[in-house]
């Protein structure tokens, strides 16, 4: 059984990815590594601050916002997402002109790779499926960013 923990705390994320492999007993196996010492990792002491090293990744991750980023970018890849940042200011109907902009890109540069000046028009080409990643990572910024400010303006 896991010690409970306070919603949206470190301790939480740390607790549901032991969940989500079947508990605490079962990531211990998994890794090999004592239920005691896995249990530290949802637990906050002064005998032993950081716990495993996440506490002090969350909490350099309060400190400066930034220094979260490639580690939400690694856990997502792990995942079989992505992690994007988002600004959540903004002018929404801009946001809209912008997305729509974006996504024009990537029309641009899906039929640039299907087109008879391309290598191989029945297929991206490793150079155009570059460019086109980063084109869809632009879409990804805009739409999500614009979810983001909609979701603060719903309240939720």
């Amino acid at each position: 059984m896991t010690r409970a923990t306070r919603p949206g705390s470190i301790q939480s994320s740390v607790r549901a990815a032991y969940l989500a492999v079947g508990g605490l007993e079962s990531a211990s196996e998994d890794l090999g590594v004592s239920v005691t010492t896995l249990s530290y990792g949802t637990e906050v002491t002064d005998l032993r601050p950081g716990g495993l090293g996440v506490n002090y990744l969350d909490r350099l991750g309060r400190i400066e916002p930034l220094s979260a980023v490639p580690l939400a970018q690694h856990f997502a890849h792990l995942a079989g997402g992505v992690f994007q940042p988002v600004d959540v200011q903004g002018d929404l109907a801009a946001d809209i002109s912008l997305l729509t902009r974006e996504f024009s890109d990537v029309l641009a540069k899906h039929a640039e790779a299907h087109s008879s000046d391309s290598e191989n028009p029945t297929d991206y080409t490793a150079a155009e499926a570059r460019d086109q990643l980063k084109e869809l990572d632009d879409v990804i910024e805009v739409a999500v960013s614009l979810r983001a400010a909609l979701l603060t303006r719903a309240g939720g």
